[in-house]
């Protein structure tokens, strides 16, 4: 994907280690977690979309990979499609 120019000069992109602390203090507006928790077990696919819920604005988007569903998970995001949902 390429992003504008305009965008991107306002964009912070993020790499760091699911399992630790998220680095960020404030809500964000955006999470891509795209092709990840398939290989996590259950639990900590849970742990995960609880702590990304936490992590966005009111009305924050949630995007995960095609291969990918939290449709068994305990979760509060509405789905927006497939592969996307919002706090």
């Amino acid at each position: 994907v390429k992003v504008n120019k305009a965008l991107r000069q306002r964009l912070t992109l993020q790499r760091f280690n699911l399992m630790d602390e998220f680095p960020w203090r404030e809500s964000i507006d955006i999470i891509f977690c795209r092709n990840v928790m398939i290989y996590f077990n259950t639990e900590t696919q849970q742990a995960l979309v609880n702590k990304f819920h936490g992590s966005l604005v009111k009305g924050g988007y949630f995007f995960i990979g095609h291969s990918e569903s939290i449709s068994r998970l305990k979760h509060r995001f509405s789905q927006v499609a497939a592969t996307f949902y919002r706090k």
